[in-house]
């Protein structure tokens, strides 16, 4: 693995480690906006290897995701990447702090962190 992806994987791997403490700290927003941030940054990874380019200036998951594991996405995965989208949306420009914070609760949280950490888990598998 050449030095560049290896520094995607790394700060990947620090996001996911920072969405964690999030949530033992109660901190659901941030639950989402790491898991994310340690998705997008796997995509990339897995991108710029792939092309030998460096990937796309976007955060969206799906999009990231279409560039180059269009045929391996599962129905689950697509939906929690969508999911993941939309709270990121939610979170960096948020509306009504309350009704946002409501919906990205700790058992919402919960459940985004186990699928999260097993996407994580299958993406680190295609960086060589």
């Amino acid at each position: 693995m050449n030095k560049e992806i290896e520094n995607w994987l790394e700060i990947a791997r620090y996001d996911l480690r920072t969405a964690k403490v999030c949530f033992k700290e109660g901190l659901y927003l941030k639950v989402y906006e790491n898991s994310h941030a340690a998705l997008e940054k796997l995509l990339k990874g897995i991108i710029q290897q792939s092309s030998n380019q460096k990937p796309p200036k976007i955060h969206n998951l799906l999009k990231l995701a279409s560039l180059v594991l269009v045929e391996e996405l599962e129905k689950e995965v697509k939906s929690t990447l969508d999911e993941l989208n939309n709270a990121y949306i939610s979170v960096r420009y948020p509306g009504d702090f309350t009704e946002i914070s409501e919906y990205l609760d700790k058992s919402n949280a919960e459940e985004i962190m186990k699928k999260v950490e097993r996407i994580f888990k299958w993406l680190e598998t295609k960086l060589k």
